[in-house]
């Protein structure tokens, strides 16, 4: 487990490395200051609404280039490392083609936004309320971003009513999971605890990852679960053909 989770680590640090490549510096500048927005609540950075804001990334803390960035937007920000008990946010992925060889400077910037099960409907009425701000923020700077709020728990149970009419929802949920699954970077949080299932043990992948945890191969605070991929059925592909005409 240690090995893989090395592997997977390395790799997505070598994707990022390679789309950083490619992009300009108002783009990095973003893509570094972005779990920052999300793990604190700062009346001198953007997305600030209040205090009482849904924040905080499972094990995270911002590096050099993080907090050079938010200096760059008010001079006289510091970070302050203080003991947090509640992490709203689980992670922060990048979705879609910047994962991918189909990356353009042009590209948009698809962010999924994982956070915790069981926030009230005002805790994520005012996460959305940053997201749009934040997106507001990123048209500024001359970017399209667009945000989703979403919850592993629920979208195991195929709900998604966060997802927008692009990501067409549960009427496709198994492609949208492959796409997650190929071409998803961590930025911040929790790692996909699916990368951790053998493919021969794909068919009882909920029985394999309540196993890991429960013998503590794995801490569940350690990891998000969107659910297997045993299969993907007809239908969805039918659909997206029609969708797309």
């Amino acid at each position: 487990i240690k090995q893989i989770l090395r592997r997977y680590n390395a790799l997505n640090a070598h994707r990022i490395k390679r789309l950083e490549a490619d992009m300009s510096g108002v783009q990095k500048d973003f893509l570094n200051i972005l779990p920052l927005l999300f793990h604190i609540n700062h009346p001198m950075l953007p997305g600030y609404l209040s205090n009482k804001t849904p924040c905080g990334i499972s094990d995270y803390a911002p590096g050099k280039r993080c907090i050079q960035a938010a200096r760059g937007l008010a001079r006289s920000f510091s970070y302050r490392k203080r003991a947090q008990r509640v992490y709203s946010i689980k992670a922060l992925y990048l979705m879609g083609s910047t994962g991918t060889i189909a990356y353009s400077s042009a590209s948009d910037f698809d962010i999924w936004v994982c956070h915790q099960p069981g926030l009230s409907a005002d805790e994520l009425a005012a996460l959305g309320e940053k997201t749009e701000s934040l997106k507001s923020w990123a048209e500024s700077l001359g970017l399209e971003v667009h945000f989703f709020l979403m919850d592993d728990v629920s979208f195991r149970g195929q709900q998604h009513q966060q997802l927008s009419n692009e990501n067409v929802g549960s009427s496709q949920h198994h492609l949208l999971l492959d796409e997650f699954y190929r071409t998803g970077l961590l930025v911040a949080g929790r790692f996909p605890v699916w990368w951790l299932v053998p493919p021969e043990y794909e068919h009882v992948y909920e029985d394999y990852v309540n196993r890991l945890v429960a013998n503590r191969f794995v801490k569940g605070s350690d990891i998000v679960d969107f659910g297997g991929l045993a299969h993907l059925p007809s239908e969805e592909f039918f659909g997206a053909t029609l969708l797309h005409l």
